[in-house]
C-alpha cells in the first residue's frame, strides 16, 4: 500500500481510536514530535492525507484544530493496526493516560468567538461532560480584544463559574 500507512499515520489513527473521541492536532504532535516519529513537515503532509483519504476529520474550533476518526479510519486501523510496533502503542497509551485530563478539557471546555453584523463580538463558551451540555453562556463584548481575553481565561475560570452559578440559583 502507498503511503499512507507509515508509523506515523498508523500511530495518528491508533491514538485517536485509544483516546475515544477528538482530539487536538496540538496533542497528537506533541507525542509525535517529541518521540521523534514526524518532523513538522512529513506531520502536516500525514495530517492532511489522513483528511484526503478519509480515515480523519478536521474540526476547526476557535484556535484549535480538532481530528475526529472516521469510520473509515477506524476500518483501515483494523486492517494495518498490528503493523504498529507494541512499544510505540505502550508509548502512545502512556502518553494518552498522563494527558487525559488535557485532552478531556480540550474536548469538554471551549469557546470561540466571532465578529456580528452589529459590530460587537460574540463569545460562546461552553462545558460538556460525557457529551452532555452542562453549561453554554453567550456574552458580548466590545472588541477582538476583549473576546479573546474571556475565551482565553474560560479555560482557567469555567469551573469557578459553574460553581457560582449552581450555588447561586439552586
Amino acid at each position: 500500500m502507498d503511503e499512507v500507512f507509515t508509523v506515523y499515520k498508523l500511530i495518528i489513527l491508533y491514538m485517536l481510536d485509544r483516546a475515544e473521541g477528538d482530539v487536538t492536532q496540538a496533542v497528537l504532535s506533541s507525542f509525535l514530535l517529541e518521540n521523534g516519529y514526524a518532523n513538522f513537515i512529513s506531520l502536516a503532509e500525514s495530517y492532511s492525507q489522513l483528511e484526503k483519504r478519509g480515515l480523519v476529520r478536521v474540526l476547526s474550533e476557535g484556535d484549535k484544530q480538532f481530528l475526529h476518526l472516521t469510520e473509515e479510519g477506524r476500518q483501515a486501523l483494523g486492517f494495518f493496526g498490528m503493523q504498529l510496533n507494541p512499544r510505540i502503542r505502550e508509548q502512545a497509551d502512556a502518553f494518552l493516560r498522563e494527558n487525559g485530563q488535557q485532552i478531556r478539557e480540550d474536548r469538554e471546555v471551549k469557546a470561540v468567538y466571532e465578529k456580528m453584523t452589529s459590530g460587537v463580538y460574540e463569545v460562546r463558551m461552553s462545558v460538556r461532560e460525557r457529551g452532555a451540555t452542562l453549561l453554554e453562556v453567550k456574552l458580548a463584548v466590545p472588541d477582538a480584544a476583549a473576546a479573546a481575553s474571556v475565551a482565553g481565561k474560560w479555560k482557567e475560570k469555567n469551573t469557578a463559574v459553574y460553581q457560582y452559578l449552581v450555588e447561586n440559583l439552586f
